[in-house]
């Protein structure tokens, strides 16, 4: 009888150590996969849905973006879940060589701000390209190279959305690319004038977010 019961003992022992190494080993990291699984299925389905509410908000601009651009030589370009680019070219900005918005510029960036205010969650990078003509003798002094003048045109933009259009500037960074950006060709007269622009780029946050959560 006390063999039976230190028999029984040791098998139930056995089935113990065993149920423990089954739960540790078999069944756990496969509840552990499916939980996984189900979390990666609700953030991609979060990240389509936020898609889709991207995608709405971009529709919903349509009639302004075409607006704006039948009213000017404004030209907007989508750039899918990365965001909207939105070009000006400067001689509609800024008077002939110059970097201070004249009043034709400023009525232009405010119809362009309808755009920018009504997209709220997107980052402004505001970009300040030229052709490849040197600075003339008369502002070489004030501005001595296209890198100034391309960032400085891009400020005075910048601080105009901020100071007139009250849009917040946490939102906004500037880039002054000079001439090394080009897309048009500096050899002729209509492909210089395509060059020196302003480049308004908004980028979405949630563009932003995604390639974090691809990096991690």
């Amino acid at each position: 009888m006390r063999i039976l019961v230190v028999f029984l003992l040791i098998i139930i022992i056995v089935l113990s150590i065993y149920g423990v190494y089954y739960y540790y080993q078999k069944y756990k990291p496969a509840i552990d996969k499916y939980q996984k699984s189900v979390n990666e299925n609700k953030t991609l389905a979060k990240y389509i849905n936020d898609l889709r509410i991207e995608q709405i908000k971009k529709d919903s601009l349509l009639s302004i973006l075409t607006t704006a651009k039948n009213e000017s030589d404004t030209h907007f370009v989508f750039d899918n879940i990365t965001g909207t680019r939105i070009t000006l070219e400067t001689e509609n900005l800024f008077e002939n060589g110059g970097y201070l918005l004249n009043k034709k510029g400023r009525g232009l960036l405010k119809k362009t701000a309808e755009v920018l205010l009504k997209m709220s969650d997107v980052e402004i990078i505001i970009e300040g390209h030229t052709d490849n003509q040197k600075i003339g003798p008369s502002m070489i002094k004030q501005i001595p190279s296209n890198w100034e003048l391309s960032a400085l045109r891009a400020i005075n933009v910048m601080k105009y959305l901020r100071d007139s259009i009250k849009i917040d500037e946490k939102r906004m960074y500037v880039a002054a690319y000079g001439e090394t950006r080009p897309i048009a060709d500096n050899n002729t007269k209509d492909g210089r004038k395509k060059n020196r622009r302003i480049e308004i780029f908004l980028k979405s946050f949630l563009f932003n977010k995604i390639a974090e959560d691809t990096i991690e």
